[in-house]
């Protein structure tokens, strides 16, 4: 698979490196706590915080470890940023979550930091997608 294979140079520029063989589980969970369009993600040596909050009196959480990934690389204590997750989530579908068995989507998504975009590397069944996702900004932490 292209994403696995990939150079580990390719990565050394980043502050944040995640790799999954099949998105489906986190596109199933970033679904559940949908309920508005931003989230705040908060990467930390332990794994990956996805907060939607809705005026300051409605929140929710979901935290995915970094056991979870394949590869999970952070490079500082924590790094966080905002992204539409409704884009983010159409994103992760791009293929549209196929259901035919043994084929899966799989996700590497890197982060270089304020200023730069949340790029995905997205696979199936050889084909990769580059998604930049220039609407975020960095959250204070």
């Amino acid at each position: 698979m292209p994403l696995s294979t990939q150079s580990q140079t390719e990565g050394d520029n980043y502050v944040l490196v995640a790799s999954l063989d099949n998105v489906r589980n986190l596109s199933n969970i970033l679904k559940a706590i949908t309920f508005k369009d931003h989230a705040i993600f908060n990467a930390t040596p332990n794994g990956l915080k996805v907060t939607v909050e809705d005026s300051k009196c409605l929140q929710a959480n979901a935290f995915i470890q970094a056991e979870i990934f394949q590869e999970f690389t952070i490079k500082e204590d924590s790094v966080g940023f905002q992204v539409n997750l409704t884009v983010l989530l159409d994103c992760l579908t791009i293929f549209g979550g196929s259901t035919v068995p043994g084929v899966a989507t799989a996700l590497r998504m890197c982060y270089n930091g304020y200023g730069y975009p949340l790029t995905l590397f997205l696979e199936e069944g050889g084909v990769v997608t580059v998604v930049y996702l220039w609407e975020f900004w960095e959250c204070p932490l």
